[in-house]
């Protein structure tokens, strides 16, 4: 640090970085052997009164006045200075930038927008399980609009995943692999430049060197002219040296066949390593963001259709259609076919038990984050569209003269429905079935006596004939 007051003023001091400087440092053209001028110039317009430290708009470095570069000793490459400002462009935190890769599981942090505000969604967790999910609320946070758009986070990943995993196929790998080996035949015919421009300058260090070493002593102004131009010659080798090693570390180092061989290796297991437990999620919104320029995410609030864009880097774009998790029944676009199929199922007298495991068979779904109906879901249902119930053990419905069910009939006689049911089982009831498969019992009066004096005569030895002729129902007369 150059002091600017005090008794030491004008001096150079060392001080312990902190964040501002760094931030200060790092995309400063000096940093990379630039002189500029005119960067900051003051804009008499922007600069509000009692403020003298303000109206200057920042610029590149490309818009001041004067930009000399290679106007003094360079820590890094201007291409590496110049990388260093996009990355933290990118990195910073607002509507343009995705920002950095998060800690978080969202795939699509930073890249997703909302299809009609265009504005960045932000990633939010909640739930006993973590769940995520992405809401565009930045008008409700700015002047108290409703929320725009919210979207469950893991079926986009999901979706997200599926289109990356191919996009890094082995074969898109070997087209990548291909054109990485013309980028280094580039960067080995450059190399062959570099290195006759070494033997050139070390070959000019050599020959001034030779006339100095011969060069009699007592010729000092001679001696010292020829001292002077080798100096000048080890200066300009020691200078290309320098820019070469500076060039060899921007510049990616050749890859070998067993190198090669690794990332084929790595690419035929990416589905295999993408939901390992040891790839971080970094790892994966770095590949994500390495493919896709930005995510755009158009939700249909009447129903379940959510359209998303996938914008990929080069221009390419391509759209899917997604299903999101609604709250109600009414929302999904198969709700009036779900309707018209319970009302059927509800026409044939079925249970709830029995409607939702045909629903399910049939790919219904219901809303809330639930993959299956279940009996209380379609009881739920039944009642608030008012259908039917399926007729109880016991209900009259569809019964005709001297017929009950099962728990009728029980009630009837007293007994326990499990002794109904074992003897409809042995067969000592006249059964017949409805068209929903339902047990219907015909007694009349004699049968009535008969059960019940089946039931109450004791299984002994000296009650075995009796015991058969009660046990053979009445043949029931013909209707």
């Amino acid at each position: 640090m150059r002091l600017r007051r005090g008794s030491n003023k004008g001096q150079l001091e060392w001080h312990r970085p902190n964040r501002p400087t760094l931030q200060h440092l790092l995309p400063h053209p000096s940093y990379a052997g630039a002189s500029r001028y005119g960067y900051r110039a003051i804009d008499q317009r922007k600069k509000p009164p009692g403020r003298p430290c303000t109206g200057t708009p920042g610029k590149k470095p490309e818009d001041g006045e004067v930009l000399k570069r290679d106007h003094e000793p360079a820590y890094i490459s201007w291409e590496r200075c110049g990388a260093n400002v996009q990355r933290l462009e990118a990195n910073r935190t607002n509507q343009e930038a995705p920002g950095a890769p998060r800690q978080g599981p969202a795939l699509r942090n930073g890249l997703l927008r909302g299809g009609r505000c265009r504005q960045r969604r932000r990633v939010h967790s909640g739930g006993p399980k973590g769940t995520t999910y992405y809401r565009c609320s930045s008008n409700t946070s700015s002047s108290g609009a409703p929320w725009c758009q919210s979207l469950s986070g893991q079926r986009l990943d999901d979706l997200v995943a599926a289109d990356i995993l191919p996009a890094v196929a082995p074969a898109a790998l070997a087209a990548r692999l291909a054109a990485v080996a013309d980028i280094e035949r580039a960067r080995a015919e450059l190399l062959q430049q570099w290195n006759l421009q070494i033997e050139r300058v070390r070959y000019e260090a050599e020959r001034a060197a030779r006339p100095y070493n011969a060069c009699e002593p007592a010729n000092r102004l001679v001696a010292r002219t020829l001292e002077q131009r080798w100096e000048e010659a080890l200066r300009e080798q020691r200078q290309l040296e320098e820019e070469f090693e500076r060039w060899q570390q921007s510049s990616p180092a050749r890859r070998s066949a067993q190198d090669q061989e690794t990332i084929r290796a790595l690419a035929a297991d990416l589905p295999a390593l993408w939901p390992a437990e040891t790839t971080t999620p970094q790892d994966r919104q770095r590949i994500a963001r390495l493919l896709l320029e930005q995510v755009t995410a158009k939700v249909d609030k009447e129903s379940e259709r959510v359209d998303v864009a996938l914008h990929w880097v080069g221009g390419a774009v391509t759209e899917h259609t997604v299903s999101r998790p609604v709250s109600r029944y009414d929302q999904p676009s198969d709700y009036p076919r779900l309707v018209q199929r319970l009302k059927e199922l509800c026409a044939k007298k079925h249970s709830s038990g029995e409607i939702a495991e045909k629903l399910n068979a049939e790919g219904f779904r219901p809303p809330k984050r639930t993959d299956h109906f279940s009996r209380d879901r379609v009881q739920r249902l039944r009642t608030e569209l008012g259908l039917p119930p399926r007729p109880r053990h016991g209900s009259q419905e569809g019964l005709g003269k001297d017929e009950d069910r099962p728990a009728g009939l029980a009630k009837k006689l007293g007994v326990k429905r499990d002794t109904v049911t074992r003897w409809l089982r042995v067969g000592w009831l006249n059964l017949r079935k409805d068209e929903q498969g339902q047990r219907i019992i015909w007694a009349d009066s004699d049968e009535l006596r008969r059960l019940a004096e089946l039931h109450r005569l004791p299984r002994t030895w000296a009650n075995r004939e009796r015991l058969a002729e009660l046990q053979k129902p009445k043949q029931r007369p013909a209707r």
